[in-house]
């Protein structure tokens, strides 16, 4: 019987669910757990430093079953494999990232006053909630709880006031949005960004319609209390959802999560919330160690953001005595070197800085772009003590978001924690394992052997895949840097992206993530690079397959 070709990428697709039942289901068709999983021999670090070496760890229900030196191991559970093992509350980025998606909203610029916008043009949408929108399922955060996140605010966006965030356990089983939350409205979202090309489109101007705002909020209230008291000769007070979610900031029975960097916007900030009652939070506050007594004093807690940007004039030595005359580390930097220099440096010491003022802090990604550990170390590094970084990872984001509980590591609470085959700060530590309510996932696997990358895999790619005759083609974008890689897939069905990669000799290893009917799989390919051609095998969730390359573009260069 003849049937109709179908395009290449759902055949592929089909071919492979058939030589290997249920592909499309894979989430749902994997061997099922353990009844439980044990952790024997390990050491303990709880999130205020202190640690107890020696324990056995059991985990059944999604609860820590028992732990202690002398627990028996259950017949029934898988014991998870490990030398010299340790066990730390898992990180909690207070500013994380998770798939949402505000409806766009089309402004028509030729049709409005500038001096007179509406509150879309504004950015003035406090009554919006990311919960009603999001779009993110467990699936979809595999690779953060690899790195050892299990939980996460996710905030509005970077307008003025978008909307309010939310409080997500990164749970693996979650099939639907909903089933992430731990607390649906985690508070209001707010920056000192004006509007494009409408009022309030310059700071002075961000700063009055904050206060017009409050005021008009507070002259609402006053509104709908005379009517409450005595509707005779009143006219009926009208709803307004922007208003009322301003009334709800000035009541101070949420936070405000307010966006800003240099020391004088928090200031501002400072000041506005003394004056009209919310309760901020700094988010970012890169030149927070600026005031660091003021934000003290306030008891202001701040979000500091692990997302350093990357040295281009200076380049600091690995080691200082590698340091010579000439190579950007010396005495001999140029002006521009230099600031960059100093400018780095305070935002590597900023954590530690506020420490020493005593400023409740956190560290986040800044968005879900930042290696937290890798960011950590560096503030170590720069002054910050490992205890004070192991509580703004865990213990106080937690208690900031409401969900202290996550980072509890004792027998009958929730199993959620991360599991590393070192100290948690030391270069070569790793991930092993991460847990969250019980589920466990394995974190990320080094697949080089080490060697120094001899080939450069920098370029575009035409990319094809081979099971078992079935072919897909599409175009791979690569860029590598020392051993480690980045980049897309783009293929007739969308983009996919390379969510780890590594370069070892001319060995190339990517995990190359993508999404298909609501559920996310990953592919993960390993093969050898000559010049402008290479080639391997790869794993699909269920089977195997080969593949091929051709380089058809050098790094920056359209095909």
């Amino acid at each position: 019987m003849h049937r109709p070709r179908l395009p290449r990428w759902p055949l592929f697709v089909l071919a492979v669910s058939l030589a290997w039942p249920g592909v499309l289901a894979a989430q749902h068709n994997e061997p099922p757990p353990p009844a439980a999983y044990a952790l024997q021999g390990v050491t303990v670090v709880q999130a205020d430093g202190s640690m107890l070496a020696g324990v056995n760890v059991v985990i059944r229900g999604g609860m820590i079953e028992a732990m202690g030196a002398d627990l028996a191991i259950p017949a029934d559970a898988e014991l998870l494999a490990g030398d010299s093992l340790y066990i730390y509350p898992g990180i909690v980025d207070a500013q994380g990232e998770a798939e949402f998606e505000f409806p766009e909203i089309e402004v028509d610029r030729s049709e409005i006053a500038s001096w007179d916008p509406p509150r879309n043009a504004q950015g003035f949408m406090p009554h919006r909630r990311v919960v009603d929108y999001l779009t993110e399922t467990g699936p979809g955060l595999a690779e953060q709880r690899k790195s050892g996140v299990v939980a996460a605010a996710v905030l509005a966006g970077d307008r003025m006031l978008p909307g309010s965030g939310t409080v997500l356990v990164f749970r693996k089983d979650a099939e639907v949005p909903g089933a992430l939350v731990a607390h649906p409205v985690l508070g209001q979202t707010a920056s000192l960004r004006g509007a494009q090309g409408v009022y309030p489109g310059t700071l002075f101007g961000v700063m009055a319609f904050y206060r017009q705002t409050f005021e008009d909020a507070r002259h609402q209230q006053a509104h709908i209390q005379a009517y409450d008291r005595n509707p005779q000769g009143v006219t009926p007070p009208t709803w307004d959802p922007d208003l009322q979610a301003v009334r709800d900031m000035m009541a101070g029975s949420t936070p405000v999560f307010f966006a800003a960097d240099f020391g004088r916007d928090i200031q501002k900030i400072l000041g506005l919330a003394e004056e009209y009652g919310f309760r901020p939070v700094i988010v970012g506050g890169d030149e927070a160690w600026k005031v660091a007594d003021e934000i003290e004093a306030a008891n202001v807690p701040v979000l500091v953001s692990l997302d350093f940007p990357k040295p281009e004039r200076w380049k600091p030595a690995e080691d200082e005595e590698e340091a010579e005359p000439g190579n950007g580390n010396g005495d001999d930097l140029d002006a521009a070197a230099q600031r960059e220099k100093q400018e780095l440096e305070d935002l590597y010491s900023n954590a530690g800085r506020l420490a020493d003022a005593g400023v409740t802090f956190a560290l986040t990604s800044g968005g879900g772009e930042a290696d937290m550990l890798e960011g950590a170390r560096k503030a170590i590094e720069y002054g910050l003590s490992e205890q004070d970084a192991l509580r703004a990872l865990t213990s106080t984001p937690a208690s900031l978001l409401g969900i202290g509980y996550v980072v509890q590591i004792q027998s009958g609470m929730s199993a959620t924690f991360v599991v590393t085959d070192g100290p948690l700060f030391d270069e070569e530590t790793a991930i092993s394992y991460t847990f969250v309510e019980g589920a466990m996932e394995k974190g990320k696997e080094d697949k080089g052997s080490g060697e120094e990358p001899t080939v450069d895999v920098t370029g575009t790619w035409d990319f094809e895949i081979d099971a078992e005759g079935e072919t897909m083609e599409a175009k791979l974008v690569l860029t590598q840097e020392g051993a480690s890689v980045e980049g897309s897939m783009e293929s007739q069905f969308g983009t996919a992206t390379v969510t780890s990669g590594s370069v070892s000799g001319n060995e190339m290893n990517l995990t190359i993530s993508f999404s298909m009917g609501g559920e996310g799989f990953t592919l993960e390919v390993t093969g050898s690079v000559e010049g402008d051609d290479a080639s391997g095998t790869g794993d699909f969730p269920m089977g195997s397959f080969t593949w091929t390359a051709k380089r058809t573009g050098g790094p920056g260069e359209e095909n």
